[in-house]
C-alpha cells in the first residue's frame, strides 16, 4: 500500500537552496499530487517558479516547482511547492530520500554512537522507512 500523504517535509537541518527562475509555468500542469514543504529565510510569492537544490547535491538534475503558498512562521517562512511534471516530482522525491537518509545517518551517530557509511545508512533507512515515505503513486 502506498502512502497518500500530499507532501514531503524537507529536513530543516539540511539547508535548501531555492532560486527563482524566470521560466513560464503553466498552472494546468501542476496537478501533481505530491508537493514539498520546506523553510525559507525569504518570502517568495505564490506562483513563482523555483529551482531546488542543496550545495552538495547541486550536481543533481535540476528540479523546478511552483510556490503554491508561502506563510510567515516565527523567524522564517513555510513554503509549499508543487511540481510541473511527474518527472520533477519524482526527482524531488528521490532528492528528499537522500536528504532524509543523511539526516538518519547523523541521528544514528548522535543518538547511538554508530558511524555508518552512506551506503550502510541508506540500507538501514530503506529497511525501516522507505515503505512509509510519501509517493502518491509516482
Amino acid at each position: 500500500m502506498r502512502n497518500q500523504q500530499r507532501f514531503i517535509r524537507h529536513p530543516d537541518e539540511i539547508p535548501l537552496e531555492l532560486q527563482v527562475v524566470e521560466a513560464v509555468c503553466d498552472s494546468a500542469h501542476l496537478s501533481m499530487p505530491l508537493g514539498l514543504l520546506c523553510r525559507s529565510a525569504a518570502m517568495l510569492a505564490t506562483g513563482q517558479q523555483v529551482s531546488i537544490s542543496t550545495g552538495d547535491l547541486a550536481h543533481a538534475a535540476a528540479i523546478t516547482g511552483k510556490i503554491e503558498w508561502c506563510r510567515a512562521h516565527l523567524d522564517h517562512y513555510e513554503l509549499h511547492i508543487r511540481f510541473t511534471s511527474d518527472e520533477h516530482a519524482q526527482r524531488m522525491r528521490m532528492f528528499e530520500q537522500v536528504c532524509h537518509i543523511r539526516r538518519y545517518r547523523q541521528w544514528v551517530q548522535e543518538q547511538q554512537g554508530r558511524s555508518l557509511s552512506e551506503d550502510e545508512a541508506a540500507l538501514e533507512w530503506i529497511a525501516k522507512y522507505a515503505a512509509l515515505f510519501p509517493s502518491n503513486n509516482l
